[in-house]
Parts: structure tokens; sequence; C-alpha cells
């Protein structure tokens, strides 16, 4: 049987939904990561000075963000204003939880993103295109985090 042949665009969606919300090769996607931890897992410090899994969720959310209003506004935000957003005043699993749904929503924003663009986005050196695309790997590299501070407190691996 014949492998199913994608567009560059489609391409760029199966990769972007497999290491953000579905499976690949590598390791557990970003939203299978962080899905059913609670705000106490996602608080655990590996040592002082260094992020939470809450945090790089957080870090994570503002880049999405970033990228969505780069590409859809074609306004470039500060990138230093709040890339490393403080954790909410109140620490709650609600908390927590408002944080894991506005993450499953900016990612499904920018697979929705991804769609209208098309192909452009495969192949443009417009700046705000090219960062759009490389949000992938900001996540894949992130989730790489996420799953260790996972290890560190003895928790089970995603299957």
């Amino acid at each position: 049987m014949e492998a199913e042949k994608l567009s560059p665009i489609g391409s760029f969606i199966n990769d972007f939904k497999q290491f953000t919300q579905d499976k690949n090769f590598w390791q557990a996607s970003l939203l299978k990561q962080v899905e059913g931890l609670t705000f106490e897992q996602a608080l655990y410090l590996p040592a002082p000075g260094r992020h939470c899994i809450w945090e790089l969720v957080r870090h994570i959310l503002y880049w999405k963000h970033w990228a969505l209003t780069y590409v859809k506004e074609n306004v470039a935000m500060n990138a230093k204003a709040d890339n490393w957003k403080p954790l909410p005043e109140v620490q709650s699993e609600e908390s927590w939880q408002e944080d894991i749904n506005r993450l499953r929503e900016l990612n499904n924003e920018c697979i929705k993103t991804a769609e209208a663009v098309g192909d452009d986005l495969m192949t443009s050196t417009d700046e705000k295109l090219v960062f759009f695309r490389q949000l992938v790997l900001h996540d894949a590299y992130h989730t790489g985090q996420i799953g260790l501070l996972r290890a560190m407190q003895g928790i089970k691996p995603v299957e």
C-alpha cells in the first residue's frame, strides 16, 4: 500500500498536530504531557531559579499568542514584555486548568491559521511566517523539558 502524499501545508499541519496534541515518534505530545497533571505537580521546581511546568506552559502560551498576533494582525508585540509571565496570583486547580484550556484553544487556533495561510507558510521567507512555522520546534523543545520534570517527580510517562 502506497503512503498518502500530503501538500506542504498538509505535512506541516500533520507534524504540528502530532507534536502538540496527538502522537509522534519521539515523545508524548505537549497536551498529552500536561493533561492530567495536578497544579501541585505543575508547580514542582527542580532547583531554585529554574522553571516549573506551569511556567513553561505560560511561556508556550505567550509565544503562540505572539505568533498568531504577528501573522493575523501583522503586529510584532514587544517580545520581552510577557515572555516569562508570572504565575497567576491564585494558584489552584481551577487556574491551572484555565491555562491548559487556553493552551488547547491557542493550539487549535494555530492549526486553523496554518490552514488559512496555506502552502505559503512552508515556502515564504517572510519573518512572521518563518516564526509561525517554527512554533512547533519551540513547543517540542519545551515539551521535552516538561517530560523531564514529570520524570523527576516520578510521574508515569505518557504512553
